[in-house]
């Protein structure tokens, strides 16, 4: 049968989210999942933090179990964070999406079976639209939205109700409470039931593989109390035979939304363990690799009379300066992707922007800068043309050398000595204006790749004293990097 029968996004994500666009380098990993996932029937937890990757990660999962012949869905559950009942919400989605399996004609000829498909499909709307039905009278009674749609509520009012044999009135109350409470705990177990025996009716019919596998996303950006009655519905409705999740989120966001509904001394974390069987931790990636993968296009400045130093001869050595900054400061991927949109754009508009003569752009102080800003760095924004460069970023050796130079190179000072190549000095009798790296012997900085930059400082400050040349000093960083932080 047609993939998209049995996974309704595929057709749409096939061709965006398999692993062969995947720059995080994370196949072995996707698929070592995919096993586990689809072993037996449990609640897991894929944890990542904020921009690492989790929602690509989780559609690219999404395609590889399509593709591995299991039914399989996907739930943004912080589209409907407005919502007030989420069982309806994960039912909803749900029986949508299992829907289009019926949509396939009988593969096998078992027109029998594929007729108690439908049947027990139909039941199983029937029972859920039971539980729904005293979702919303629960909440109103008890006044604690964060109670099982209806199940957990009406248990509670029984529980609590007093003995007003008395009144003919609050006793005919009662007895509705307590028969809506045992109408809806028979639901919910009908409903693992029907479930259960609808998985294997998939099986026996399309050929397909069990279990069916619930992939929700977003969970950890949702109001505090909606993300905790997500996971009561899963629990108590859907943690059954045949079914398995995976809930996406930053676990330790969820934690704290958890203690937020209840108090801030609470256990979180033993009270999440009741809802999964198992952590999964999204791994980190090769920072070399992801930036490598990406084929960032520095050439394409080339006879455009925009000079990118101090790489001249090969630009892609600013791959292993910025994969270094990104690590030494743990930027996860979505802010990165950032800086990166930033950086290129603030090479575009130097593009745009140049005067008749050529402009040199150093990269590594153009990168450091911004991500200076992503980081709120107020030297950022205090750092001036004349003076020497401090940084609060994290930079380790061995490009922290290779930092502090590239800064000596756009900002200045006074001195009575000007270092040279090869060594030399020149000395004056009274204080003279140049670049910052002028005044001290440059001849030993190293690039990360250890080969000397002595040659391509010299030729920076060369173009520093051409009054025809752009040279960009940091205040003009400062500018571009200012007008760039307006893009999210």
């Amino acid at each position: 049968m047609d993939v998209s029968n049995h996974a309704s996004k595929f057709n749409q994500w096939k061709d965006t989210y398999n692993w062969n666009t995947c720059k995080t380098n994370r196949k072995e990993y996707g698929q070592f999942i995919a096993q586990f996932l689809t072993s037996e029937s449990r609640v897991l937890n894929l944890n990542g933090i904020y921009g690492s990757g989790k929602t690509e990660f989780i559609r690219r999962l999404y395609v590889e179990l399509a593709q591995r012949n299991h039914p399989v869905v996907y739930i943004d559950v912080w589209e409907s964070d407005f919502s007030n009942n989420p069982l309806a919400v994960i039912c909803s989605e749900l029986l949508q999406q299992i829907e289009y399996v019926f949509k396939e004609k009988d593969p096998t000829g078992k027109a029998v079976e594929i007729g108690k498909a439908k049947n027990i499909f139909n039941k199983l709307k029937s029972k859920l639209g039971i539980c729904l039905k005293y979702a919303e009278p629960a909440t109103a009674f008890t006044g604690d939205p964060s109670l099982i749609s209806g199940v957990k509520a009406i248990s509670k009012i029984v529980e609590v109700t007093p003995d007003l044999n008395d009144s003919k009135q609050f006793q005919k109350y009662t007895e509705t409470i307590q028969k809506n409470h045992i109408e809806s705990i028979q639901a919910v177990k009908d409903i693992k039931e029907y479930l259960t025996y609808l998985s294997e009716l998939i099986e026996i019919i399309y050929a397909l593989n069990i279990p069916i596998v619930i992939l929700i996303d977003e969970l950890d950006r949702c109001r505090p109390n909606y993300a905790i009655e997500i996971l009561e519905v899963i629990k108590h409705f859907f943690e059954t035979e045949g079914f398995t999740f995976l809930v996406a989120t930053n676990t330790e966001v969820l934690e704290h939304s958890v203690k937020s509904i209840y108090r801030i001394d609470f256990d979180a974390q033993l009270y999440l363990r009741r809802f999964f069987d198992r952590k999964i931790t999204l791994p980190q990636v090769s920072m070399m690799n992801y930036l490598t993968s990406k084929n960032l296009d520095f050439d394409k400045y080339k006879n455009k009379k925009v000079l990118l130093y101090p790489f001249i001869d090969d630009q892609t050595i600013n791959l292993s300066v910025f994969a270094s900054l990104f690590e030494n400061n743990k930027i996860e991927l979505r802010g990165i992707e950032q800086i990166l949109n930033r950086f290129f754009v603030s090479l575009d508009y130097a593009v745009n922007q140049r005067k008749s003569s050529e402009t040199l752009i150093n990269t590594v102080v153009l990168m450091l800068g911004l991500i200076e800003q992503h980081l709120d760095k107020v030297e950022q924004v205090e750092r001036t043309n004349a003076e020497k460069a401090y940084f609060s970023v994290a930079i380790e050796r061995p490009i922290k050398d290779l930092i502090e130079s590239m800064f000596n190179c756009v900002t200045i000072t006074q001195a009575l000595k000007c270092h040279s190549t090869g060594g030399r000095v020149t000395e004056f009798g009274h204080p003279q204006t140049m670049l910052i790296v002028e005044s001290s012997n440059f001849s030993k900085v190293k690039s990360t790749n250890h080969q000397s930059l002595e040659s391509a400082i010299s030729k920076m400050i060369s173009y520093f004293n051409d009054d025809n040349f752009n040279y960009w000093m940091w205040e003009d960083y400062q500018k571009i990097i200012l007008l760039s932080g307006h893009i999210e």
